[in-house]
């Protein structure tokens, strides 16, 4: 048994410690509005909503300083 234990410790902890994948795809959206908030106290963003060719919408939060027209087209990666 006391042979076993050092073996046992080390499949526990290897088997603790391995990394996880995160399964992402790639998709073409395009930006179909942009808004302007206050999200934080004296901080203007825009919030940019894309659309997908699978009618899916998703939001970003972007700063001020960043130029961005309706229409425009990017691949981005989405989480399956």
């Amino acid at each position: 048994m006391k042979k076993l234990l050092p073996f046992a410790l080390a499949g526990l902890i290897a088997s603790c410690t391995q990394e996880k994948a995160v399964q992402m795809s790639m998709t073409n959206v395009q930006l179909i509005k942009i808004d302007t908030v206050l999200r934080y106290p004296n901080s203007a963003e825009q919030i940019l909503t894309w659309r997908s060719v699978d009618r899916i919408d998703y939001i970003t939060y972007e700063p001020m300083g960043n130029y961005y027209t309706v229409g425009a087209k990017m691949t981005v990666m989405v989480k399956r």
